[in-house]
């Protein structure tokens, strides 16, 4: 089975809880002017503060009437538009449990609040939902169980110029294996981070933790693995290692899963911690936290990153890989508004999905997944007819996927590199594909688990000896 590189899972974003949800679902009584505190604080309470509060994704709060009437404007841009809240699968395909969005009426009411002036009203709004503690994201009301750090505590960016990724490692800090259930990466300069991973892996042979340049030519700082010589291992990238674990992206960085599910972090792995940095306009000192949530009791299965392409196909030609295992993807030309790739894997063992994410770049167009059963059935499980590269979703199944041995899941993507496409900043340049924001990627990620790995069956086995 061809594991993935990297991870994801992401940010459960603008989410309230079941009071304001209820709430959230009324409108204003016809012929009435809409209030913040009876009509508008219910849905933004219910549909938009998850992100767009003190240290949320957003980029503005709005949990008071003063902040909302502030950016009734904007509001009302992006609500007609549906623009918010970001929400770019297909509804046709799919059950997802993260699925937001407003109704017709929601939507209604927050123009008919703006156009009638945005009044506040009378009496109280209702209280605002509760997030987790000191900034965290992670909706299990605690905080993290440990915070882990960059070896060198922070990265001096400069203003101006391209940055090489980069990839430090660091030994984890538990004597014992560690089952976690919840992940958060935190940037403390979010627009600095184009994306940052984490895979669990032993260290090159030979090698120790020191100092060395990050890369040619870059700041010596603690992190880097060298050899006795004092060389440093030539590393391109973290997601080249062992068991993909989380991936930071626009709009993401968090990975939370139910009850019973974990990530497996060994007392003998080592960390390897990819970042791709980029510049904002003025030099920035940017540090980045992982927090993480151990599980609570014993889960019964180790969730694992995997991606769609065991076999790649380029406008219909397979391409296969080299003695090493690296393919040479041919660049996409200019000005071309639709150019294919196609990732296909074959299920050899039983397998649950839980969650689906696509990942590409600027010139990113869509992505759909369609299973293909032993039988000949087929089912689309995720299309994203219109990819946003600044909302990269993770699509949460609203119930977990039983997938058979000898079935087929295959993911289909194009990419539009011409002036049709908003998100293109060059559409008269071809694009190779590499780590580099300017680059592309074809990612087709899954989270998944494998049935027969059943932990509490091991668990029982291991006290029997």
């Amino acid at each position: 089975m061809k594991r993935a590189l990297f991870i994801a899972t992401l940010l459960a974003l603008c989410v309230g809880d079941q009071a304001s949800r209820a709430a959230g679902n009324r409108v204003q009584t016809p012929g009435t002017t809409p209030t913040f505190n009876r009509d508008v604080a219910p849905i933004l309470f219910t549909h938009c503060v998850g992100c767009h509060r003190p240290d949320g994704v957003g980029p503005m709060s709005l949990l008071t009437f003063d902040q909302a009437r502030t950016y009734a404007p904007r509001i009302r841009q992006k609500v007609t538009a549906q623009e918010m809240p970001p929400w770019y699968a297909d509804r046709r395909f799919g059950q997802f449990k993260n699925a937001r969005g407003l109704t017709q009426g929601q939507i209604d009411t927050l123009i008919a609040w703006i156009e009638g002036g945005a009044p506040q009203g009378d009496g109280n709004p209702p209280s605002p939902p509760t997030f987790p503690p000191d900034g965290w994201h992670v909706q299990l009301n605690r905080p993290p169980d440990a915070i882990l750090e960059l070896p060198f505590g922070e990265f001096e960016l400069p203003a101006n110029g391209e940055v090489p990724t980069f990839t430090v490692w660091m030994k984890l800090p538990f004597r014992q294996d560690r089952y976690i259930q919840a992940i958060e990466m935190r940037p403390s300069v979010r627009n600095a981070v184009h994306h940052s991973s984490m895979s669990l892996a032993s260290l090159p042979a030979g090698a120790t933790i020191g100092r060395a340049p990050v890369f040619p030519g870059g700041p010596v700082l603690d992190g880097v693995p060298v050899f006795r010589d004092g060389n440093a291992v030539t590393i391109s990238s973290g997601e080249q290692f062992g068991r993909p674990v989380m991936f930071y992206v626009p709009g993401g960085g968090v990975t939370q899963l139910p009850d019973g599910l974990a990530k497996r972090f060994g007392r003998d792995d080592y960390l390897a911690w990819g970042l791709h940095l980029m510049s904002t306009g003025k030099a920035e000192k940017v540090r980045v936290q992982i927090g993480l949530w151990y599980a609570r009791g014993q889960p019964h299965h180790e969730v694992h990153t995997w991606t769609v392409n065991e076999r790649l196909l380029v406008e219909g030609k397979e391409i296969s890989p080299d003695p090493n295992g690296n393919r040479t993807v041919p660049n996409i030309p200019p000005r071309v508004e639709s150019w294919s790739m196609t990732g296909i894997l074959k299920i050899d063992q039983d397998i649950t999905i839980y969650s689906l994410w696509p990942h590409m770049h600027f010139r990113g167009k869509d992505m759909t997944f369609v299973l293909r059963q032993p039988n000949g059935n087929e089912e689309t499980l995720l299309s994203v007819p219109h990819y946003n590269p600044h909302w990269q979703i993770t699509y949460e199944l609203a119930k977990a996927l039983k997938v058979r041995r000898g079935s087929t899941i295959t993911a289909y993507g194009h990419y539009d590199n011409s002036t049709k496409n908003p998100h293109n900043p060059a559409p008269d340049a071809a694009v190779r594909f590499g780590p580099q924001s300017t680059d592309e990627m074809y990612i087709p990620f899954m989270e998944v688990s494998v049935d027969a790995e059943d932990l509490r069956q091991k668990l029982l086995e291991e006290f029997a000896r």
